[in-house]
């Protein structure tokens, strides 16, 4: 099975013309983020608030800070009461783009990132996204224009526009999928075991390269998706291909193992490039919130009437609609398949139906098969994502099928098939018509907006057809072909912009704004943290330089998580060093209201405990369960009690008399606390316990103790003076060095593979 276009032979794979289409793509990015990136102000636009501006780019903002002050940003202390930062995948610290991104902005400006540049590095990789899916599809097309049909309708589709950019690391690791699926086929096109070894391994290790950087964008469920269409398309364009070759079904000899062992390599080679990121955060996960996920929690995913989204955009969102291609684009892919069936075509249109029923979830018995038995898919939810690897095969499609029309064809099935076309039309109609008439009794503006919306798709599928039916009637001339990929390609940007360009038109409004709440707490000095009870934006630490014992980052350590759930707020708050909560109850016990905004009130705690304490014997019990129902009782006084996993290595005495505890040094990575303690005592800390932090008394390594379900703790011996606590986990080591040998190693096997010049004798 031969999934590739006659290969380019000696020829180069790239040239003028290619560069030329690559630069139109990349101006057609610009142009469809004018708003975002237009001096005017009274023009302006931006990237509407969500994930986008609370945690992708307060994670970077952190980062761009951490990297300022000469430090990698491996724990952040502004949120949930400290929290591992670059073992949360989504921080994605190692990045290439991102990472080189983030480091020129510190060069030029310090530790400022603004939410602009997120934005200019968001629009970066959709023109990435465009360049790399023309790479891919002119080589499987072996037609410019057709490899502009395919780069448009991904790059611009519904999917791809809509929630990956505010999904961050969805768009930044779904980038990279044409061109990992592009090196795999030119590794596989040079399979002769002689002339072209080097060739094809010189392709396996860019695959790898490129593989290693999709995994470290920091979407975990993305980067498996893409692994699963690789394997797919490798087996489908590689293997298959060998072992039906003559006239007899045989799998033997190098031609079979050759290629597998090449992607094996490719495999290791992206584990290797990416186990800084993925070493530690396998660590996180043992211990975070997304240790296990059930069925419930993974089966999400798009209801059975969302493929309307294919012909009325808008029918399941206003802003998002995640299945649509385009009018043109969606005939071209059923063009493709009916006019000229082959099975190239057939592998794709069973990608794309195949990932449709993997994303409706629990809606269809097929994603239970692979929950059950394929590994990697019990471990995520919204599983709608897949709607990636729909729209990237129907976007192969609809080149296909443009390459098709441009050349002979069945004129009869053509027609056929082109009355798909004004049938869209009569379902806008009757679309149009229901929605008017419910429009009109129910008086809804969501209605309204669908009316107006299968007005446009009704005018969108009449010129598509007289489009097409144009090009069917006309005769095979040069300038007509030429003049249609023109009208083709107009209109297949006039459909997507138009339709998907409102989701980047939200007004400029500061995120983060100073207000009089903020200023307070701000003034405030001393060791102290917030609580906020959904007033503030998420990771409103980050922002403001304070700490908070919450945050929105969908990864929170389960202990930690537990003890937020089931302690009571008053006694959680003290237990947790919270000096101000920002709430809009009417009133708090032992709370003063020190500002007010509206119904949004700023307390002051009058009586919590200090971010480090004496506390005496603590009582042992290592069930965690009993522990936090006995936090949860009336009884419990976190000022008196602590309750700790394991027994001291030591006897500690109860305590007599309150002992300061002085901070000497405050960085998220170190602790320095000074101490008097005239009887063995236990130190008790309101940081969460994780592995990594190491403890040492007076120069002496100590054991941490988890107290109270999710703090730490540690026991001091009469006359201790002097503590100090390190975040130094073995992880980043390992997977440092893990990925700094991979990287010589590619580098070697670059060096033996690529060609060089002959010496002159």
């Amino acid at each position: 099975m031969n999934l590739r276009s006659p290969t380019t032979g000696g020829r180069p794979w790239l040239n003028l013309r290619d560069l030329a289409a690559m630069l139109l793509l990349a101006a057609l990015v610009l142009l469809f983020f004018w708003r975002i990136l237009t001096p005017r102000w009274e023009d302006r636009a931006v990237f509407p608030p969500g994930d986008f501006t609370d945690q992708f780019w307060m994670f970077r903002a952190y980062a761009a800070r951490a990297f300022a002050e000469g430090r990698l940003p491996l724990w952040a202390e502004n949120f949930n009461s400290g929290h591992p930062f670059l073992a949360d995948v989504q921080s994605a610290i190692f990045y290439p783009v991102g990472l080189i991104y983030t480091l020129g902005i510190v060069a030029r400006r310090g530790g400022e990132f603004t939410l602009f540049d997120l934005e200019v590095e968001a629009i970066l990789h959709f023109i990435l996204t465009s360049a790399f899916t023309y790479l891919f599809a002119r080589r499987l097309l072996g037609s410019r224009v057709a490899a502009l049909v395919s780069a448009l309708a991904f790059t611009f589709s519904g999917y791809l526009t809509a929630y990956p950019p505010q999904q961050l690391a969805i768009l930044e690791t779904a980038t990279w999928l044409p061109l990992i699926l592009f090196f795999l086929d030119r590794g596989l096109a040079a399979d002769s075991p002689s002339s072209l070894a080097r060739l094809r391994s010189l392709n396996y290790i860019a695959a790898g390269v490129a593989l290693g950087i999709a995994a470290l964008a920091g979407h975990p469920q993305t980067f498996l998706f893409i692994v699963y269409a690789g394997v797919v398309y490798f087996v489908a364009r590689g293997v298959w291909r060998v072992s039906l070759e003559g006239s007899k079904f045989e799998v033997r000899g190098s031609r079979f193992t050759q290629p597998v062992a090449c992607f094996a390599v490719s495999l290791l080679i992206a584990a290797g490039l990416s186990a800084a990121q993925w070493i530690p955060t396998l660590e996180y996960q043992a211990v975070s919130t997304r240790a296990a996920m059930s069925w419930e929690e993974a089966a999400g995913g798009f209801p059975t009437l969302d493929p309307l989204q294919m012909i009325l955009p808008g029918f399941a969102s206003a802003f998002q609609s995640p299945l649509y291609l385009g009018v043109l684009p969606l005939w071209l892919a059923l063009f493709a398949l009916f006019v000229r069936r082959s099975r190239e075509k057939i592998f794709w249109a069973g990608l794309a139906l195949g990932s449709l029923l993997l994303a409706f979830g629990a809606y269809v018995f097929a994603y239970a098969l692979f929950y059950l038995f394929v590994p990697g898919f019990a471990l995520f939810r919204g599983q709608e994502r897949l709607a990636l690897l729909v729209s990237f095969a129907l976007a192969i499609l609809a080149g296909y099928g443009f390459r098709d029309l441009q050349s002979s064809f069945d004129a009869k099935r053509a027609w056929r098939v082109w009355a798909l076309l004004p049938a869209g039309v009569t379902v806008s109609a009757l679309m149009l018509c229901m929605l008017y008439v419910a429009a009109r009794e129910q008086q809804t503006g969501r209605l309204f907006f669908l009316t107006d919306r299968a007005a446009l798709m009704g005018l969108l599928f009449a010129l598509a057809s007289a489009l097409v039916a144009w090009r069917i009637r006309s005769d095979a001339r040069r300038w007509r072909q030429n003049l249609f990929g023109g009208l083709a390609l107009a209109f297949i940007v006039f459909d997507l912009f138009s339709i998907n360009q409102a989701a980047y038109n939200a007004q400029p409004k500061e995120r983060f704004p100073v207000t009089s709440l903020v200023q307070t707490i701000r003034e405030e000095g001393g060791v102290f943290r917030v609580a906020d009870e959904g007033s503030l934006p998420g990771h409103f630490g980050i922002a403001y330089r304070l700490e908070e014992i919450g945050g929105i980052s969908p990864l929170r350590v389960a202990r930690y998580e537990a003890l937020l759930d089931t302690v009571p707020p008053e006694k959680l708050w003290a237990m947790l060093n919270v000096r101000y909560v920002v709430t809009k109850r009417p009133g708090v016990p032992n709370a003063l209201v020190v500002a007010q905004e509206g119904e949004t009130r700023l307390l002051r705690l009058n009586d919590t405990l200090p971010r480090a304490w004496l506390a005496g014997a603590p009582i042992v019990n290592p069930d965690d369960r009993a522990v936090l129902a006995a936090m949860a009782g009336d009884s419990f006084d976190p000022r008196a009690t602590v309750y700790v996993a394991e027994p001291p290595p030591f006897p500690l005495t109860p305590r007599d008399a309150y002992t300061p505890v002085e901070f000497e040094t405050r960085t998220p990575e170190r602790l320095v606390l000074t101490v008097e303690t005239p009887t063995n005592q236990l130190l008790v800390l309101s940081e969460v316990y994780y592995p990594g932090w190491r403890a040492f008394v007076d120069g002496i390594e100590t054991p941490i103790l988890r107290a109270n379900v999710a703090l730490r703790a540690v026991p001091l011996r009469a006359g201790a003076q002097r503590v100090e606590m390190v975040y130094d986990p073995w992880s980043v080591k390992v997977g440092i060095a893990v990925m700094l040998l991979t990287g010589l190693g590619v580098v070697g096997g670059l060096w033996r593979c690529c060609p060089r010049p002959r010496r002159m004798l």
